[in-house]
């Protein structure tokens, strides 16, 4: 996935001598809806959890026109919290010697979130509209501080999206874009560090899905 993204930024700076590329920055409110399960250590009690939120996401993109489409990259520059998690437990895992009663607490973070993406106009009677179509790498960063001392390391999921806007131009090449997004991403496991009884805990993030309005400014050059 990487060197696809890679390649395809490649392609673009190359044409950009060609033909005329558009750069530009988004703003999107995102809704999320998540579930997973957490396995806890030697007792392994299986705890459920979803959670669901909006939270705003900055990105920028670069595109260009190619066949009569629109292909680009939209990516969010460093790290964007996508949930956070304070909740109490008690200490289930009697039979180790690490005590997990207590509050845990953390961020979960999207980051170098990158969207291989294509435009293609529509003929509908709202003008400028579009259908887009793109995939999506992300790293899911997890910071936490639990009472048992566990951490969690990052996994990479993909996602594919779908969305529907509309396009206007505006004065000296800028143009402004709208539009309705819906993504599916893959879930993901993340195994804790190991405690002095070599267990630990283990969290299945299911798929989950986000939806999102975004509105973007560009300029072509």
């Amino acid at each position: 996935m990487k060197k696809i993204i890679l390649a395809a930024l490649s392609t673009m700076f190359i044409a950009s001598s060609a033909f005329a590329v558009s750069i530009g920055i988004s703003g999107t409110a995102l809704y999320y809806d998540a579930s997973g399960t957490e396995t806890t250590k030697s007792s392994n009690e299986k705890n459920d959890k979803s959670e669901d939120g909006v939270v705003p996401i900055p990105s920028l993109f670069i595109e260009t026109e190619a066949g009569g489409n629109i292909i680009g990259l939209d990516f969010v520059p460093g790290t964007a919290k996508a949930a956070d998690f304070d909740n109490a437990r008690t200490d289930t895992d009697t039979d180790d010697a690490s005590d997990s009663a207590g509050n845990n607490k953390g961020d979960v973070n999207f980051k170098n979130h990158v969207t291989l993406y294509l435009e293609k106009p529509l003929d509908t009677a709202i003008n400028g509209s579009f259908i887009k179509f793109g995939v999506s790498r992300v790293t899911i960063e997890t910071d936490e501080t639990v009472a048992t001392g566990s951490t969690y390391g990052d996994e990479n999921v993909t996602g594919l999206m779908i969305g529907f806007g509309t396009k206007r131009d505006l004065a000296n090449g800028a143009f402004m874009k709208v539009e309705g997004q819906v993504s599916r991403y893959q879930g993901a496991t993340f195994d804790g560090s190991a405690d002095s009884d070599s267990v630990k805990n283990k969290i299945e993030l299911d798929d989950f899905t986000t939806a999102g309005l975004k509105i973007s400014v560009g300029k072509s050059f």
